[in-house]
Parts: structure tokens; C-alpha cells; sequence
């Protein structure tokens, strides 16, 4: 089975070290900023690594292992599976949809109940984006580029809903894709894309204070700062996220720049 490997570092001052270098590069970022939600740490460099022999993968984790006590914080998670579109045919395109909502959960919002003022105030302070981030992310990209929205995510046990809620009990990963469906169509709308979904084994190495078990890492492709603005815009969106903040128990979000001309995912 092929491995995958998920890192971030952070370097001690002028203690710069390479790390996983054996496997094929899916992914690397040396720019990163927290939008929603926030460990407090100035993460240097984002890693996504694909490994087609245990060996190399024996071995990239063996040295890592070895160099980690001169690297300032770290959280390094290993994959199931790299789940990434490898080619722009429409039939890898479906493939990967369903993979991502291979579930038959109905999406219609006609249970949504209607928000209170209170409810709606709390919805939206906790989906607030750090504004510091939002803005730094809003200037750098007065260059045009892509952005990368990595999210890791950790899903409740059970669903929970507000009270009023008419909707039957799920899991809150099938809330989670409940919203993730809605997404991945107001996303396409606006010319954005899922690029990448994984669930996440097993945490292998992690010295920061939120050692949170990641259960998935989705990374979605943004074509420019406007599309982020206009998807998030979208009043059908906006309402699903009720499924979200049911579905979801703790999520990290970062807004990352490709820093790797040859990783497979930055000119996708």
C-alpha cells in the first residue's frame, strides 16, 4: 500500500532542515497563514509526500525522527490514501466526486430550521476568519496565483444540531458531507477545486500543545482572493453551514501559496 505523509514544520532560528525527501511530492507550501481557527503556531513549511516503497518511507521517517529535537514544533500525520484529481478527464473528475460524497444523505436544506439572531451571531463568530491572515492573504495575492486552502478536520461522534432541527440523527462525518457537498458545487460555480481529500491513520509525530487526532485533510484549490470572497458570499452556503457546525468538532484551516514548481498539485 502506497504511504502518504502530511507535515508541518516549524524551524528554530537559523536551524533550516530538509525533511521527507525520498518520496514523490504532492504538495509544498513555505507560505502559510491560519484563517479560521488557530494552534498560535507561524508554521515555515507545509509537506505533502507520497511514498511508493516502505523502504523510502522507512527511511524519510527514521531521519526525521533523528533531526526533530532540532526543530522548534512539528506535526507530522500519516494518510490512508492520496485521493488527488492525477488528470483533468472528466471521468477521474466524477470518480473523485463521488469519492467525496459517497454517501446517500439527502442534501436538501428544506429541514434547515430558520436561525435565531443569537444563533446566527454564534454561527458566524465561529467561522470568522483571522483578520490578520485574511488580510496578509488579500495583499499577497494582489500578484495573481492560486491559493491552497488546507483543512484539517475532526469530526463529532454524533451529529449535533440546534434545538428545532427536524433533520434525523447522523454521524457527524455525514454532516460534514452534507456541507461538503454544497461546497464542492458553489466552489465549482465560482471556478474552484477540490484537489485533494485523504483521510488521515495516525499522528507519528506531533510536540505542539493541540495534539488533536485528524481524521481528514482536504485541500481546495481557489483560482484567485475575488473567488474566495464570492463562493463565501453564496446564500446557500452560508446556510449549510449548519451541517458544518454539526458536523464538526475541531478544524484548522490554512491558506497556503505552492512553493514547489514540481509538486503534482501545483500547476493542477
Amino acid at each position: 500500500m502506497r504511504k502518504t505523509v502530511f507535515a508541518l514544520v516549524k524551524y528554530k532560528p537559523n536551524e533550516i532542515i530538509d525533511f521527507f525527501l525520498n518520496g514523490r511530492i504532492v504538495y509544498e507550501s513555505h507560505e502559510i497563514h491560519q484563517i479560521i481557527e488557530n494552534d498560535g503556531i507561524a508554521w515555515d513549511i507545509l509537506k505533502i509526500v507520497e511514498y511508493s516503497k516502505n523502504s523510502e518511507y522507512d527511511d524519510d521517517l527514521r531521519d526525521f525522527n533523528e533531526a526533530k529535537d532540532n526543530l522548534e514544533k512539528y506535526k507530522v500525520i500519516l494518510l490512508n490514501r492520496f485521493s488527488y484529481l492525477r488528470d483533468k478527464s472528466e471521468r477521474m473528475r466524477i470518480k473523485f466526486k463521488n469519492l467525496i460524497l459517497s454517501d446517500n444523505t439527502a442534501i436538501s436544506l428544506d429541514k434547515t430550521i430558520r436561525e435565531t439572531p443569537k444563533q446566527k451571531r454564534k454561527r458566524i463568530e465561529g467561522n470568522r476568519p483571522n483578520i490578520n491572515s485574511f488580510n496578509i492573504l488579500r495583499e499577497k495575492s494582489k500578484v495573481p496565483r492560486p491559493i491552497y486552502f488546507v483543512n484539517l478536520v475532526k469530526y463529532r461522534d454524533v451529529a449535533i444540531y440546534p434545538p428545532g432541527y427536524k433533520g434525523k440523527q447522523i454521524s457527524g462525518k455525514k454532516a460534514s458531507y452534507i456541507y461538503t457537498r454544497i461546497a464542492y458545487k458553489y466552489n465549482a460555480k465560482h471556478g474552484n477545486l477540490f484537489v485533494y481529500l485523504s483521510d488521515a491513520i495516525k499522528t507519528l509525530a506531533d510536540n505542539t500543545e493541540t495534539k488533536t487526532t485528524w481524521e481528514m485533510i482536504i485541500i481546495v484549490k481557489y483560482k484567485s482572493f475575488a473567488s474566495i470572497v464570492d463562493f463565501n458570499a453564496e446564500p446557500m452556503f452560508q446556510l449549510a453551514h449548519i451541517h458544518k457546525d454539526a458536523g464538526i468538532d475541531h478544524t484548522y484551516v490554512y491558506a497556503t501559496f505552492s512553493s514547489n514548481k514540481n509538486a503534482e498539485l501545483h500547476d493542477y
